[in-house]
């Protein structure tokens, strides 16, 4: 859901959406933490993302699109649209004469976004960090998760009891409602600590 027009508050997202772009152009990756709801069970608010950019790069000899090969269906990625950003799971492409264009939607969310063009693509979701550990991204949902996206795409009330029982989880030192079992590596992660 999306909050009541306010010009200093879209100001203010249009300038971190530049930032965030500014600063995976320049270095490669960009660290920030999740605040929405759109990509529950995967990522729940308070996980910091960890995103890789997708070159923008043209093939010389045939002046196409080389982000397809960087990106596929069921990762997560960093789209910057309207001065925002928003990571949300690939779920098909389609290639145009000059283009490919990637459909992106959340998890919890009940319908796809708007096709997402090559300038809009920032990067990909390498991992996400939560609670102190390194996961790895599914690119599909198991069984228990696609019942829980469903669960939210349907039911307001029943996402924001999820969301409440998983931050009183993680505000005891528990992991919180739903944690993988397999983290990207078993070392806790130590440069930075999880933003709770």
């Amino acid at each position: 859901m999306r909050e009541p027009d306010n010009p200093a508050a879209d100001s203010a997202a249009a300038v971190k959406c530049d930032l965030a772009c500014e600063v995976l152009r320049s270095f490669g990756s960009l660290r920030f933490s999740a605040t929405g709801w759109s990509m529950l069970p995967t990522i729940w608010p308070g996980d910091t993302l960890v995103v890789e950019r997708v070159a923008q790069s043209r093939n010389k000899d045939n002046n196409k699109d080389n982000n397809k090969d960087q990106v596929r269906v069921g990762d997560v990625v960093l789209v910057g649209r309207a001065g925002r950003l928003c990571a949300h799971r690939i779920v098909s492409t389609t290639r145009g004469p000059e283009n490919s264009q990637w459909i992106t939607q959340g998890d919890g969310m009940a319908a796809p976004d708007s096709p997402v063009t090559g300038n809009e693509l920032l990067g990909r979701v390498a991992y996400l960090i939560r609670a102190g550990k390194l996961m790895a991204v599914p690119a599909t949902l198991t069984v228990v998760e696609r019942l829980l996206a469903r669960v939210v795409r349907r039911s307001v009330p029943a996402a924001r009891a999820l969301v409440h029982l998983h931050h009183m989880r993680r505000s005891s030192g528990q992991p919180g409602i739903f944690y993988q079992d397999q983290p990207y590596h078993d070392q806790p992660y130590q440069n930075r600590p999880c933003q709770h």
